[in-house]
């Protein structure tokens, strides 16, 4: 189809990107005492802004 492209949804990376970015500052905040609970969120907020990062710049580049 010609309009492909145009039907597309933008942007979802970059709130994908934001949201990890808020779990990476936020969360060790909440996890003082329980040390394996925020690495577990902190890696989580490393997962969700890296699969963000690859969807907004990485996979447009195929």
């Amino acid at each position: 189809m010609a309009h492909s492209e145009h039907n597309r949804p933008k942007g979802s990376g970059m709130i994908l990107i934001v949201i990890g970015i808020f779990i990476f500052i936020f969360a060790p905040n909440y996890f003082k005492n329980d040390i394996i609970g925020g690495m577990a969120i902190i890696i989580l907020g490393f997962a969700v802004g890296g699969f963000g990062f690859y969807i907004s710049f990485l996979k447009k580049k195929k």
